[in-house]
């Protein structure tokens, strides 16, 4: 993974704490950790499709921006026999990422959504490795300076070997190491 992956702002700084168990910088995600803000959106079912088959996303630098896009109700285009369809399509709310624009986004760590055939004509998807920010979720830093999410609620672990893992300490934001 390329060591400057993705760019951490003072809100985590100032908030990340060092361990000592793997040497690691970490915080639990909290607002204005973001780099930027993802707008997903659907096809919305008409009589002749009753079925999502179009999905794209775009980013941008912030929440109000990505608002405005939405409520600007933007025409949005799929290709079909060669030629450009209008599609009516149906928005989800912004949510903070980690990202970065990359022409070889694919292969790298972070989340990759490439619809292919069903992408929108503005979906940018392959364009971006991102990570979505989920109000449980922590931003890691290694000290490689590789930057990743982990998502407490998968099956991952937070940092350490398999029988050497970090956990949190219910309640009391301190961390433990626990063998395995």
């Amino acid at each position: 993974m390329d060591i400057h992956n993705l760019k951490l702002n003072a809100a985590f700084t100032n908030n990340a704490k060092n361990y000592q168990s793997r040497p690691v910088r970490a915080a639990k995600y909290q607002p204005g950790m973001e780099s930027g803000w993802m707008v997903y959106f659907t096809n919305k079912p008409t009589k002749e499709k009753a079925t999502m088959t179009h999905e794209g996303v775009k980013f941008f630098p912030t929440k109000a921006e990505a608002w405005k896009y939405i409520d600007a109700d933007n025409k949005q285009y799929i290709r079909e026999n060669g030629k450009l369809v209008e599609v009516t399509v149906e928005y989800e709310p912004p949510r903070p990422v980690l990202h970065r624009k990359d022409a070889d986004a694919i292969n790298k760590d972070g989340i990759h959504f490439c619809f292919g055939e069903y992408a929108f004509v503005d979906d940018e998807s392959c364009n971006y490795e991102f990570y979505i920010l989920e109000c449980n979720c922590w931003i890691i830093q290694e000290m490689e300076g590789n930057i990743r999410v982990w998502y407490p609620d998968d099956e991952e672990t937070f940092f350490g070997k398999d029988k050497d893992i970090v956990y949190e300490v219910a309640g009391k934001n301190e961390y433990i190491k626990v063998a395995v």
